[in-house]
């Protein structure tokens, strides 16, 4: 399991079937109080490895052992207050078949419902359910983004440079809801009207999130300009650049290399302590 883990008790609702039963199928009777299952409730926040907080807008993970007890685990569901949203399993991020992936968008305790099908003792199925409370951390604001170049003393003037660069560490709490980048621009040295419309890209920064690759590059091709941002629960960028650079730099004569050329940008920017 990634991240840190936090073991919190349960308390057993008996009487309470599985969430749902399929069409003419009957759901089995609850389960007696003396063979009922007693699960041991684990959480942990994917996006703060190390750490037993769970914090609001993060990947959070919770995770169901019976012990002894016989459980169908195709069987075991979860259920949340509204303030919570389940997260498809991906690629290598899953909280496998007797857990739950999901994130909350308040902080505060959060009541967690799981429900199961299990053996009754003689042969026969019943059905049972445990829930307990975690308790969620506020997030907080992603940091003011800061010019990397002028912190890299390589960054003489905004307003007449060629290539930019803002960038930020997030931080062990930092809300990690999807960031919408906007930007529009015209050809001509003047900002642009009301009638130019934005172009827009999301980066997901949570590890649960679908789409997320905390390498991927995102790209808004403007006039001129190509705006490049990405990120992951521990950084943000956002980086700009003069398409016509290279070719007025040709032109004169000067040869163009990779040094010329904007630079990729690490997964965490862990080279720039801003």
């Amino acid at each position: 399991m990634i991240g840190g883990r936090v073991l919190v008790g349960a308390l057993v609702v008996i009487g309470l079937g599985p969430a749902s039963q399929g069409r003419g199928q009957v759901a089995p009777p609850p389960c007696p109080a003396e063979v009922v299952g007693q699960p041991t409730f684990s959480a942990s926040d994917l996006d703060e490895s190390g750490s037993g907080r769970l914090v609001a807008t993060h990947t959070l993970q919770v995770t169901t052992d019976f012990g002894s007890t016989l459980v169908d685990e195709g069987s075991i569901g979860f259920s949340f207050p509204a303030t919570a949203t389940a997260l498809p399993p991906h690629g290598d991020v899953s909280a496998g078949p007797g857990g739950m992936l999901f994130t909350a968008s308040a902080a505060g305790p959060l009541m967690v419902t799981a429900t199961w099908t299990q053996d009754d003792g003689g042969g026969g199925k019943c059905a049972g359910s445990a829930s307990t409370t975690l308790q969620l951390s506020a997030a907080t604001r992603i940091p003011r983004l800061k010019d990397e170049r002028a912190l890299e003393h390589l960054h003489p003037n905004l307003k007449f440079d060629l290539l930019w660069r803002y960038a930020t560490d997030l931080g062990p709490t930092a809300d990690l809801d999807p960031v919408t980048l906007m930007a529009r621009g015209v050809s001509r040295p003047r900002l642009p009207g009301a009638n130019v419309p934005f172009r827009t890209v999301t980066v997901p920064l949570r590890l649960g999130d679908p789409g997320f690759n905390g390498v991927k590059q995102r790209h808004l091709s403007l006039p001129r300009w190509t705006v490049t941002t990405g990120g992951d629960h521990s950084a943000f960028y956002v980086d700009g650049d003069d398409d016509q650079r290279a070719a007025r730099l040709r032109s004169q004569g000067v040869p163009v290399g990779p040094a010329d050329r904007p630079p990729a940008p690490c997964r965490t920017l862990q080279q720039h302590r801003l």
